[in-house]
């Protein structure tokens, strides 16, 4: 079985992240170093092709393991419900 890391070390962030990930320095993205930057982005900005570009490039488990450590409050109301369908995530952290 492929870990995330052999999976994603071949992979490019395609260029339609460039208008959800503007605050970040493009050409210095890693799609494994900034992977929790780059989930957030997709599940809060994000298309359709974003959360399937983000599934196949990571996985469910690894998406699910992200966000349920991440804030509540780092999640737009309708995103933070797709994302706990979608996912499988029973609650958010609401505090640190």
């Amino acid at each position: 079985m492929k870990t995330a890391t052999a999976k994603t070390s071949k992979k490019k962030l395609p260029d339609f992240f460039k208008a959800i990930l503007w605050s970040l320095e493009w050409k210095k993205l890693d799609i494994e170093e900034d992977k929790e930057d780059i989930i957030v982005a997709a599940v809060n900005e994000g298309t359709l092709d974003h959360w399937r570009w983000i599934i196949d490039t990571y996985g469910r488990a690894e998406i699910r393991r992200v966000l349920q450590h991440r804030l509540s409050s780092e999640f737009h109301a309708e995103s933070r419900n797709l994302a706990k369908v979608i996912f499988g995530i029973s609650e958010f952290k609401h505090a640190r």
